[in-house]
């Protein structure tokens, strides 16, 4: 969570305290946060390739270096998967619920 503001989640966790906003506001801010969390991962993917093409080249020594930004990557993409999940997994609920 580099680049995503802490401050924008701190807004959304504590509703007494945010201004209200029209749905096209909150459109927006649920996606320009959702954009730069798929950035962030790409970001941290395209690292990783990086540092294992290196590692294959012989241009980096450090294995443990290549280790640790394979395994930020692989962790980065299971969170973005589950929570992927979970708001599929919201949406179908809602789309179940009898009006």
């Amino acid at each position: 969570m580099d680049k995503i503001s802490i401050g924008s989640l701190q807004n959304i966790s504590n509703p007494t305290s945010v201004a209200k906003v029209t749905p096209y506001e909150a459109q927006e801010d649920f996606k320009s946060y959702l954009k730069g969390a798929l950035d962030t991962l790409s970001e941290t993917q395209a690292q990783s390739n990086q540092a294992t093409q290196g590692l294959m080249n012989g241009n980096m020594d450090n294995l443990h270096q290549v280790m640790i930004t394979a395994e930020k990557a692989s962790v980065t993409m299971q969170t973005t998967l589950e929570i992927r999940n979970k708001v599929v997994e919201a949406y179908q609920e809602i789309m179940r619920m009898q009006v």
